[in-house]
């Protein structure tokens, strides 16, 4: 089910969408969407989708796009000593991903999540008869 819309991801862009970008759009919804199901747990089925989560998905969606269409220029440099490297807008923008604000924004909405407990000490450890 996705979790966001054209008019949602339009929004978020501030702008109206181009045909390339339409023709691309429902499968990043779709990824969005399976992405955040992933994160919170849940798929939000049945019932109103929470605002937050809606949003992070036309964010999510709108990163990809607002990147894929910066064009060549480039938008990451990494260097180590004398050697560098740089990434164009296209070659690291292939795919959706959540940022940290966006996993505060759905904090609320996991299911499951936190820490959990483990044990340390495997059975073969155990002394004087298995206390």
């Amino acid at each position: 089910m996705p979790l966001a819309s054209q008019s949602d991801v339009a929004a978020r862009l501030g702008r109206q969408l181009t045909t390339t970008e339409l023709d691309r759009l429902p499968s990043l919804i779709d990824d969005a969407s399976a992405m955040v199901v992933g994160y919170c747990g849940q798929d939000f089925e049945p019932g109103p989708v929470p605002v937050a989560v809606v949003g992070v998905v036309a964010k999510a969606v709108a990163r990809v796009i607002a990147r894929a269409t910066a064009g060549t220029e480039f938008t990451d440099q990494q260097t180590a000593g004398p050697f560098s490297v740089r990434f164009s807008a296209p070659a690291s923008s292939g795919d959706v991903w959540l940022t940290a604000a966006d996993k505060l924004a759905l904090r609320p909405h996991r299911v499951g999540g936190g820490l959990r407990s483990v044990q340390s000490v495997g059975n073969r450890y155990l002394i004087d008869g298995g206390y």
